[in-house]
């Protein structure tokens, strides 16, 4: 009895009752190895249902399968457990058939871009035109495109790279399509529009799609295409004319064995005179070598400025200047001409970072100093000029460059100009643009009369700025741009005489009054003021005038003297010319020497016919106007009616009389007898007798 229960027992557990499902198991793990050798790749799809993402690689169907078969055979056979594992035919057969292989075919694997649709030839690619690409787009943007599909892909797969190259754009694909492991179908529209993007990679639309952006993130997106947009358009002139500037010249480069034979001279000659000093740093400009030494200690810098003339003499310069000490340097500067100056260039200076990030419409390019930097300028900051030298030394080339600066960085709407020249011929070129109030005024007393007009003009603005309640143009411009009033947009406005001292010698009373007026207040109007003069003595640059005009650019001149009454130094007078100037900008103490650029008559041309054909020219008024109305100002005189009243009632009138009368200079009063005399009113000149009247009080009511 307890055996065979013993027997029982043993049989029951020592017999295997999962062999048959692990054969099972195994038989199915060999069928599935040689279906992966066949296939190669092992697709994993989501299903339509809910799943856990992302799924574990290692997953394997062994627990998930075949546990609950497991479980049901222990409840429903308990009772055959004891018997003996046999395996039927069937089974056999399945073992035998599944060992055999199919033959060889092709699989179709999955392209990474295309999916399983199949690759268009490049012919068809080719013909697509930007309206079906537009469709192709509509369908994507589309929000029903989900439920057309298939299956669903996440929105964020469907990024499209419109600003990159074709490499680039499909290498970022081929690594979205391995990370996420997204279902490909057949009907799959953004292959197409990929296809697209490789023979067409610019698109119309360059603004980002699909991307979320914070409200702050749009605010500065906005306003930074805004800003771009006021660029393009303050700028339009500028892409237009920077090609019709002559092109660079190479510029020469540092001669290392004149440099090193000069600086040894130098150091020669000092040592003759028993000066002991070293060169600290050489600069070679496009016209002149700065030569730095430190003179050892105990010795004079007046000893060294002394020695100009020795020092000129050794080493065979043209001429010298020395500038002790530098400023900010313990170091005495000994300028020296070079053996071959090279030219400066508008271009050089208009493709220069310092002019192209200026934001103000009066910035002007003016040359390169003695280190080759560019110098450019703010007339808002000067905000007067005067500009003196010799005949011949660079004036007027000065004056078309600031000129042409203006032409490049302003509109019409921006800047004006009044160009007075007395020559004739120096500023004829201008005429005819559209930044010009009047012709080139060439007249002297219509320049007196323009002169008092910019007075009149200047104290119109100053009244719209005290009703608007403002300070200077920039915010009265910004108040009427914020009302939507562009129409009362006011422009700044430049005068430029290119003969001071011939208006001076014709009516010196009336130009100084006008110039003192509007270089004291005008600036806040937005009026400034480039005076240029041959000769720059005491009785053409008044004490008056000078002292309103701060920035002073001076070129060479004739003696100390009138570098003195200039730049209130010396200097000015060992200029080599041609474009070699002295620049004293509005708060500086001490001068930078520059080398001027050149303009040639033919880009003087260019220029200004590129600019006549960009917009119309509207005057304010002729010079002919301007002449008139002077002529109504000499007979008209504002005691013409008390001088014919007190004519009257006296019987006779001399000029002495009208002198002693009203208290007026003898011009005056001989205007006013002639006039008299012109209309019939007083008898002709009859010797030292005074002038009888011919007319009645009641004649003239």
């Amino acid at each position: 009895m307890w055996k065979q229960l013993k027997n029982r027992l043993n049989q029951l557990f020592e017999s295997n009752p999962d062999k048959n499902d692990q054969k099972d198991y195994t038989s199915l793990n060999s069928q599935d190895r040689e279906k992966s050798i066949e296939a190669k790749v092992a697709f994993n799809y989501p299903k339509k249902t809910s799943y856990n993402f992302p799924m574990s690689v290692d997953q394997t169907p062994k627990r998930v399968e075949e546990k609950p078969k497991n479980r049901q055979l222990k409840k429903s056979e308990k009772i055959e457990r004891s018997k003996p594992v046999i395996h039927t035919k069937d089974e056999s057969q399945k073992q035998t058939t599944s060992v055999k292989r199919k033959p060889f075919k092709v699989s179709d694997v999955p392209s990474p871009v295309y999916g399983f649709k199949q690759r268009q030839p490049v012919d068809k690619l080719l013909k697509h035109t930007s309206f079906e690409d537009e469709k192709e787009e509509a369908s994507i943007i589309d929000p029903n495109w989900e439920s057309r599909r298939d299956q669903p892909i996440k929105q964020e797969e469907k990024k499209q790279y419109h600003n990159m190259d074709a490499d680039t754009q499909s290498e970022k694909e081929n690594i979205m399509m391995d990370r996420t492991n997204s279902k490909p179908t057949e009907q799959e529209e953004p292959s197409v529009v990929a296809s697209n993007k490789t023979t067409q990679p610019t698109h119309k639309k360059r603004e980002p799609f699909n991307v979320r952006m914070r409200p702050s993130d749009k605010k500065r997106y906005a306003e930074s295409r805004k800003q771009k947009r006021a660029q393009t358009e303050d700028k339009q002139l500028d892409h237009l004319n920077v090609n019709l500037l002559n092109e660079v010249n190479d510029q020469s480069q540092e001669d290392k064995t004149w440099l090193t034979k000069k600086s040894e001279l130098l150091i020669q000659t000092l040592e003759e005179f028993n000066v002991k000093a070293k060169i600290a740093n050489v600069m070679q400009g496009p016209s002149v070598t700065r030569f730095e030494i430190q003179p050892e200690t105990g010795v004079k810098v007046s000893k060294v400025k002394n020695l100009s003339d020795d020092i000129k003499l050794n080493m065979a310069a043209k001429d010298i200047r020395i500038e002790a000490p530098i400023p900010g340097k313990n170091a005495i500067g000994i300028e020296v001409p070079n053996d071959q100056p090279s030219a400066v260039n508008l271009m050089h200076l208009f493709n220069s970072d310092s002019f192209k990030n200026a934001q103000s419409p009066l910035t002007i390019g003016l040359g390169l100093d003695i280190s080759g930097r560019a110098i450019v300028s703010d007339i808002k900051k000067m905000p007067h000029g005067l500009i003196a030298g010799a005949t011949g030394s660079g004036k007027s080339v000065c004056i078309n460059a600031i000129l042409l600066s203006l032409l490049f960085r302003a509109s019409p709407e921006e800047v004006r100009l009044l160009l007075i020249d007395p020559k004739m011929v120096e500023l004829a070129p201008y005429n005819d643009i559209p930044h010009l109030i009047s012709p080139v005024i060439t007249d002297v007393k219509a320049a007196t009369q323009s002169l008092k007009w910019a007075v009149k003009e200047m104290e119109e603005r100053y009244m719209r700025f005290v009703e608007m309640g403002v300070r200077d143009i920039d915010r009265y411009n910004e108040k009427v741009k914020k009302d939507d009033r562009n129409a009362e947009k006011l422009p700044h406005l430049v005068i430029v005489i290119d003969e001071l001292s011939d208006l001076m010698m014709a009516s010196p009373q009336d130009v100084e009054d006008a110039i003192c007026r509007i270089a004291q207040k005008a600036r806040a109007a937005g009026i400034h003021l480039l005076l240029a003069t041959q000769r720059p003595s005491v009785d053409v640059i008044t004490g008056l005038i000078k002292a309103n005009i701060p920035t002073r650019i001076a070129f060479s001149v004739a003696s100390q003297v009138d570098s003195r009454t200039m730049i209130d130094t010396n200097g000015a007078e060992r200029l080599l010319g041609k474009g070699d100037m002295l620049f004293v900008e509005n708060g500086a103490r001490t001068p930078v020497r520059i080398q001027g650029a050149y303009v040639s008559d033919e880009e003087i041309e260019r220029i200004t016919q590129a600019v006549r054909h960009s917009e119309e020219t509207h005057y304010l008024f002729e010079q002919d106007q301007l002449l008139e109305q002077t002529e109504k100002e000499e007979i008209e005189d504002s005691l013409y009616d008390d001088a014919l009243q007190f004519a009257i009632e006296n019987e006779s009138i001399s000029t002495s009389l009208l002198q002693r009368r009203f208290k007026i200079g003898y011009n005056r009063a001989a205007r006013m007898i002639d006039a008299l005399e012109s209309e019939g009113m007083i008898s002709g000149q009859n010797g030292s007798k005074p002038r009888q009247v011919l007319v009645t009080s009641k004649t003239t009511n």
